[in-house]
């Protein structure tokens, strides 16, 4: 367990560079948003691209995608016990989310800083299947409950067509399967951008810490982030043991599990009449746990599997 926390602690440190740079101003405000952008729109859809064209697949590596999803749904599902706790529709709506949205940048991180470029690949593979199931799922619920929303199906076809992670994992996947190869430039190239892909999107997101709002509303909170963090991981080994997945396959799939919400959860719950301020609290909440949470879950991954 100690060599899991250490292997995992820079991943984490970079986290806590980012929130130190806002705070202390060595970045200023007004340059995150564009920091974010060149993040979201090229480093990180390069960096998970060159992953997927270079993993050579296995059926176990098809099992681990389907069970993925498949926990995925299933935390949907569950997340509904929260309507409840949250007693309006708004609230509900943020908390749901929060239940089912992972950082795949921190999993990414933390899978290649615990089993390499292997781990990577695999969170990579499945956030081809899983980036859509999930959004469709969080945007249904936001329809449904959200203030004022009725998106229409074409508006979340078309963000979901337009997602840069997505688009990437998509592209990537079919190349290696189709056995294509691309110049060794281009190759060479796409690894230089990716490179830098981890360090800044992991100081963006503690760049996006919010301290003070972890306070809204403490009891969801609290239930909300323990579904996330206690529920969610062991969901995902449930399902993965049951899709007879082991060793690395069933630990980075408890490593999705144990995966804190991501900022982009903030922006839909904003625009889409969720709560706000009950997001970013959870985003932050669940940013900070997951350093106890995720190798825990990777521990208890390796006892069951």
């Amino acid at each position: 367990m100690t060599a899991l926390f250490l292997a995992l602690a820079p991943v984490f440190l970079a986290i806590l560079t980012g929130w130190g740079a806002r705070l202390s101003k060595v970045v200023p405000e007004s340059a995150w948003p564009g920091v974010n952008r060149l993040a979201y729109m090229i480093l990180a859809p390069v960096f998970m691209f060159t992953e997927i064209v270079r993993a050579d697949l296995s059926f176990e590596d098809v099992s681990f995608a389907i069970a993925g999803v498949a926990s995925f749904i299933a935390m949907g599902i569950i997340g509904f016990a929260l309507l409840p706790v949250a007693r309006n529709g708004p609230t509900f709506a943020s908390a749901h989310q929060g239940a089912i949205r992972w950082n795949t940048f921190v999993i990414l991180a933390a899978a290649l800083a615990a089993f390499g470029p292997e781990g990577s690949a695999l969170v990579a593979l499945l956030m081809g299947p899983g980036i859509p199931v999930v959004n469709v799922m969080t945007v249904a619920v936001h329809s449904r409950w959200g203030e004022g929303q009725n998106p229409s199906l074409r508006g979340v076809a078309r963000s979901l067509i337009t997602n840069p992670l997505l688009v990437a994992c998509v592209l990537g996947l079919a190349i290696n399967l189709s056995g294509v190869e691309l110049p060794q430039s281009a190759m060479d190239l796409m690894l230089i951008i990716g490179r830098g892909a981890l360090g800044v999107t992991l100081m963006c997101v503690g760049a996006g810490l919010d301290l003070k709002a972890i306070s809204a509303r403490p009891v969801l909170m609290a239930v909300a982030v323990a579904v996330k963090l206690l529920v969610a991981p062991l969901v995902f080994i449930g399902i993965g043991l049951a899709f007879g997945l082991s060793g690395m396959h069933l630990a980075v799939l408890a490593i999705c599990g144990a995966a804190p919400s991501p900022p982009a959860a903030y922006i839909l719950t904003r625009e889409m009449g969720g709560d706000p301020r009950f997001m970013a609290g959870h985003i932050t909440a669940t940013t900070l746990l997951s350093a106890i949470a995720i190798p825990v879950a990777i521990w208890l991954a390796g006892v069951v599997g």
